[in-house]
């Protein structure tokens, strides 16, 4: 019989190990109130790596601590940190760039945050190469309400193979850092930056403003909070 919430499996590997949830909480480097909120299932929507810090300390697999999928028996591995065989994060990354030093954005991996987690089949859906391309970032601004709300979470495929297709949403970065909008790409040459908000006018860029930017990839899918940001 598999047990049907996270707590409950946590519960009973605690037992079968002989183990107490201070000991977990230290391990997990996670508060004791917070095991308990879990433990407890007062917390439904365990983020990734809480999920992942506690599958290493209890040494299960991530995929059954999440799921109660026993098709992998695998335990924890630093070398194979992905939840399943069909399941893969994408890590949120902040980004900068400067057109003086830089001939390609720098990306760097933000710890400190959610990391999504997705079917193989969502990547399916939006005929996305590799996984490897996907990557999160952190949506400041109401340029593109009501679509894209400040605080929003996107998912961006990277791939470098992909080009521009007039009027679809994009994730570029200048030396201000990140923006997410609409691209246009006009016969004339240069580039066209679109707000979904009425309130911001069209930027156009010239052929040599251009260089001044570099795209990141291609904005797939949002998420953010209903409550705000």
């Amino acid at each position: 019989m598999v047990d049907k919430t996270i707590g409950e499996r946590i519960k009973q590997t605690l037992y079968e190990k002989r183990m107490t949830g201070f000991e977990l909480a230290s391990k997990a480097k996670i508060s004791e109130g917070g095991l308990s909120q879990i433990i407890n299932n007062k917390i439904v929507n365990l983020k990734v790596d809480t999920a992942l810090r506690i599958a290493k300390a209890l040494n299960v697999s991530p995929m059954w601590l999440l799921l109660g999928d026993k098709s992998d028996e695998t335990l924890f591995s630093e070398e194979h940190p992905v939840i399943g065989s069909d399941y893969y994060p994408v890590p949120r990354y902040e980004v900068t760039f400067d057109p003086n030093s830089d001939t390609e954005p720098k990306f760097v991996e933000y710890k400190y945050d959610r990391l999504s987690l997705f079917h193989k089949s969502y990547f399916e859906k939006y005929g996305i190469r590799s996984c490897a391309f996907c990557k999160s970032f952190k949506v400041t601004g109401d340029s593109m309400e009501p679509l894209i709300r400040n605080g929003d979470y996107v998912i961006v495929d990277c791939d470098p193979k992909l080009k521009i297709v007039d009027g679809d949403i994009y994730a570029f970065c200048d030396t201000q850092g990140l923006h997410v909008k609409r691209l246009i790409a006009p016969l004339r040459g240069g580039l066209i930056i679109r707000s979904d908000n009425s309130l911001y006018e069209d930027e156009f860029l010239s052929k040599d403003e251009v260089s001044s930017i570099r795209v990141i990839g291609h904005v797939i899918d949002r998420a953010g909070s209903i409550i705000g940001a």
